[in-house]
C-alpha cells in the first residue's frame, strides 16, 4: 500500500511538471508553482502574477521574474503581484524562484504566448475625473443629475458616474539631482512612502527617482514591498531632466487604462532634458494623466511662487528657465491636476497625504461622445456644477483618435 502511494504522489507530480523537489531529506523539502499564468497562456498588457509554495521550512523569500528580469520580492503570503507586460504582443517567459529559511530552492517557469488578433475592438467611453471645490474645501455630496459635460460645446449624455474611491495609476517622479541631497532627499522618501502605503487593493504605481539619469525605477506594481524598494539608496546627486523623465511616464500611462496620475515632486527647473517643455504638452493630452507638481521652494523665494523665474546657468538663459516654468504650469494646468508648493521638507509628506486624499474623494464621470473625427484633433472638454460657488477641476479635453 505504501509503494502505491509513493508511486501516485510520482506521477502526480511528474504530471505537474512545475513543482520542484529541492531535496529528498522531509526536512529539507520546499515546492513552488505558478499559478498564473500557465504555460501555454495569451497574455498582454497588465497581469497578475501568482506563486504556491509549500515549505517544511520557513519561506524566506519568493522572487518573481520575467524574460529574465527580476520584477519583485515577496517574503510573506500570498505570492501575488500585478505586472504590465506593455502593448508588444509576444510570448514571455515566467518564473519564480522560492527559497526557505535553510537555504534551499525551488523553481518554476511558465512560456506564455501571444493573443491571437482576429479583429479590432474599439471603446468610445470617455472618463472624465473632476475635483469639487467650494474655496479650499471639497464637495462630497454631488449626484449626477449636478453634472453636465459638454464636448466641443455641445451637452453629453453621462452615462457612468461613481464618487469617492476609484482606483489609479500612478507614476511617482522623485527629484533626486545634487539639490536634493540632505534633508530634502530624506523628506522626499518619506512623503513618496507615504503615498505608497496610503495605496488600496487596486491601486498601481511606479517608482522614478531620476536626476540628469534615472538612479531608481520600479515597475508598475500594487505591491507596497517592491515600490517602497525604488526608494532605497537615493541621496540627491548630479543634474536634473525633468522634461524628460515627464515624457518617460506619459509614454508608459498611455498604455494603462482608467484614471492615471503623474505626481512630481522637484522644483521644476530643468537644466539637462533633451526635450523642451512645451513638446511635452501633446504627450500629456495623449496619455490623459492628471499631473500633480509639488514645486521646491526656497525660504528666499517671493512668496508668489510665480515669481520664481530668476535662474541662469551654463545650460539654460534666464529666458529659457521661464519658458519652462510657463509650459509646467500650463501642462498641470491643462491636465486637471495642481500646483502644490512646498517651502520646507517638513511640508513634502503632508502634500503627498493631500493629493491622495484628493484622488479618493473626486468624481468619475462616463460619457460617449456624440459626434467623432478620429483625425486626432484637440476636443475640448468643459464640466458645470449646478451648484452656485462650486468649481470643478478636470482635463481639459482629449485628443480624438
Amino acid at each position: 500500500m505504501r509503494r502505491s502511494v509513493a508511486a501516485w504522489l510520482v506521477c502526480g507530480l511528474t504530471f505537474l511538471g512545475v513543482i520542484v523537489l529541492a531535496h529528498a531529506d522531509d526536512e529539507a523539502r520546499i515546492w513552488t508553482h505558478l499559478v498564473n499564468p500557465r504555460e501555454g497562456d495569451e497574455v498582454i498588457g497588465e497581469i497578475e502574477i501568482e506563486a504556491d509554495v509549500v515549505a517544511a521550512n520557513d519561506v524566506h523569500d519568493v522572487v518573481f521574474f520575467v524574460d529574465g528580469r527580476p520584477i519583485g520580492v515577496l517574503s510573506t503570503a500570498p505570492y501575488r503581484l500585478t505586472f504590465n507586460l506593455g502593448d508588444e504582443n509576444r510570448s514571455h517567459t515566467f518564473e519564480v524562484v522560492a527559497t526557505d529559511s535553510k537555504g534551499n530552492q525551488a523553481r518554476a517557469r511558465a512560456t506564455t504566448v501571444p493573443v491571437p488578433i482576429g479583429g479590432e475592438y474599439e471603446v468610445d467611453l470617455q472618463q472624465l475625473y473632476v475635483t469639487a471645490t467650494v474655496g479650499s474645501d471639497r464637495v462630497l455630496d454631488l449626484e449626477r443629475v449636478d453634472f453636465t459635460v459638454l464636448d466641443e460645446g455641445r451637452p453629453q449624455e453621462i452615462v457612468t458616474f461613481e464618487g469617492g474611491d476609484v482606483p489609479f495609476t500612478a507614476a511617482l517622479l522623485i527629484d533626486g539631482s545634487a539639490s536634493m541631497y540632505g534633508l530634502k532627499m530624506e523628506a522626499a522618501r518619506a512623503g513618496a512612502a507615504a503615498f505608497i502605503q496610503g495605496m488600496r487593493e487596486l491601486d498601481q504605481g511606479k517608482v522614478v527617482v531620476f536626476s540628469d539619469v534615472i538612479q531608481n525605477s520600479t515597475p508598475f506594481s500594487g505591491t507596497k514591498e517592491v515600490l517602497s524598494a525604488g526608494l532605497i539608496g537615493a541621496t540627491g546627486r548630479g543634474g536634473t531632466a525633468v522634461n524628460d523623465n515627464l515624457y518617460g511616464a506619459f509614454k508608459l500611462l498611455s498604455a494603462r487604462q482608467g484614471r492615471r496620475l503623474v505626481v512630481l515632486l522637484s522644483d521644476g527647473i530643468d537644466s539637462h532634458s533633451v526635450l523642451d517643455g512645451r513638446d511635452l504638452l501633446y504627450h500629456a493630452r495623449r496619455s490623459q494623466a492628471m499631473v500633480y507638481w509639488i514645486r521646491l521652494l526656497s525660504s528666499r523665494d517671493p512668496h508668489d511662487e510665480g515669481d520664481q523665474r530668476q535662474y541662469v546657468s551654463a545650460w539654460r538663459t534666464p529666458e529659457e528657465y521661464r519658458r519652462q516654468i510657463d509650459s509646467m504650469e500650463e501642462l498641470v494646468e491643462s491636465s486637471g491636476g495642481r500646483i502644490i508648493p512646498a517651502r520646507s521638507p517638513e511640508e513634502i509628506e503632508p502634500i503627498f497625504v493631500e493629493i491622495l486624499r484628493e484622488l479618493r474623494e473626486q468624481y468619475a464621470l462616463g460619457y460617449y461622445p456624440n459626434e467623432r473625427r478620429k483625425d486626432g484633433s484637440w476636443r475640448r472638454i468643459k464640466v458645470k456644477i449646478d451648484h452656485p460657488g462650486v468649481s470643478v477641476r478636470t482635463h481639459e479635453g482629449y485628443l480624438d483618435f
